[in-house]
């Protein structure tokens, strides 16, 4: 015989459900976790992209639309000069 008051009609008890919350919370954490993990390793390496210290040929970090002042690029790996150049280089619109 079972209890009514501890169970509702279709067979999914209260208690399983609130059993269940931690670890669909932990699995919802972990997965963002993960996947904010991923972004940060999608920047690129030095070697990768030839940077160098020094400008070349006129251009140079500063004057580019990936460089996030004083140090930082979007997709090269920190740090970066802003007399610095790679071969991703894009001029900032005039």
């Amino acid at each position: 015989m079972t209890n009514s008051s501890h169970s509702i009609k279709g067979g999914i008890c209260r208690r399983s459900l609130l059993r269940s919350v931690p670890v669909i919370a932990g699995a919802t954490i972990a997965s963002n976790a993960v996947a904010l993990n991923l972004f940060a390793q999608t920047k690129l390496t030095h070697d990768a992209v030839k940077y160098q210290d020094q400008p070349n040929q006129g251009q140079q970090c500063s004057g580019c639309v990936q460089f996030v002042a004083p140090n930082s690029c979007k997709v090269v790996e920190d740090p970066v000069a802003a007399s610095g150049w790679c071969q991703l280089f894009t001029p900032k619109p005039a």
